[in-house]
């Protein structure tokens, strides 16, 4: 299960009520952050997820837009009473960045890492998440992330049971430990489908971006622009229009899709909304507290989600 929550949908600075970029990703006891414009913990703070279980902090790219608000954040969750190390990753210079971003925080209690990612990587991370990333085209490095998180095949009782393993020993099984020369594949079912999530923002199209998101169960993506008038400048400025954004949707196969990082100028998300679901009908466009929980479902569709978002009765 994965729990998902927009903090701010605002790209370059902040509205009244457009908060700037940042995510909040919880899958058992791990939390974590994508982006973090300024003043992200304040909606944190209303969203229902603790501080203290954040373990990893993914940056898309340097813009202050993106990493103003790491001094904050950092410092609620040193008063969270976390002491556990909590890990950064992002793209080139993103530990020189960090350093002179947490100089004005003081003493964490914690470790705090940096690791700079520079695309098409795949790492393992807490709440056994595989992150992939690549590398967007904007006017600085920029990085894609992609979480996969695995479901374990079926584990079969009966079976277990007639070939004569103890009940106690079952879940060595299931972790892919062989049994008095019994082995995992004797008792487990076919591979099944996990979950994915895709986080794309700042950047323009290009040709192995669809393959990257292609059939994630939720596509978190910039719609810079809402008019189609604005696609040359979108692409000048290494955006996405909303149109570009929901065929993006489409062409990758997703099952969801949140718009999110609106510029100032447009005025009316409605826009936003009208325009994308020409082209992906299912298209939401993103609210701070825009919330959804994903789950394993066998490939229904539309099964275990719910949203919901900060203040709605929802």
């Amino acid at each position: 299960m994965i729990d998902l929550c927009l903090l701010g949908n605002g790209g370059m600075m902040p509205l009244p009520d457009r908060p700037l970029s940042a995510t909040l990703i919880r899958s058992g006891s791990e939390t974590i952050l994508f982006d973090c414009g300024e003043n992200t913990q304040v909606n944190w703070r209303l969203s229902g997820f603790a501080f203290r279980t954040t373990s990893t902090v993914l940056l898309s790219h340097l813009h202050a837009d993106h990493i103003a608000g790491l001094p904050g954040v950092l410092f609620q969750i040193a008063h969270s009473g976390r002491t556990e190390s909590v890990t950064i990753y992002g793209p080139e210079h993103a530990a020189e960045i960090v350093s002179h971003l947490t100089s004005i925080v003081g003493r964490l209690p914690y470790e705090l890492r940096v690791i700079e990612l520079a695309g098409e990587d795949s790492l393992n991370i807490p709440a056994g998440f595989t992150l992939s990333t690549l590398a967007l085209q904007h006017r600085m490095p920029c990085l894609g992330y992609r979480l996969d998180l695995p479901r374990a095949p079926r584990f079969d009782p009966d079976r277990a049971t007639a070939l004569g393993v103890p009940i106690s020993d079952w879940s060595r099984l299931q972790r892919g430990e062989s049994v008095n020369g019994i082995t995992p594949d004797q008792v487990l079912g076919a591979p099944r489908r996990g979950l994915r999530v895709a986080l794309i923002t700042d950047t323009s199209l290009f040709d192995t971006l669809p393959a990257f998101v292609a059939d994630s169960d939720l596509l978190i993506c910039e719609a810079m622009y809402a008019n189609d008038a604005d696609t040359d400048r979108a692409q000048q400025r290494g955006h996405l229009t909303a149109r570009q954004s929901a065929s993006l949707a489409t062409t990758a196969n997703v099952r969801r899709l949140w718009l999110t990082h609106f510029s100032p100028s447009v005025e009316n998300l409605a826009d936003i909304t009208t325009i994308a679901q020409q082209e992906f009908s299912t298209a939401v466009t993103g609210v701070p507290g825009l919330a959804m929980t994903l789950t394993f479902d066998d490939g229904n569709r539309e099964s275990g989600v719910g949203a919901g978002s900060i203040g709605s009765a929802g």
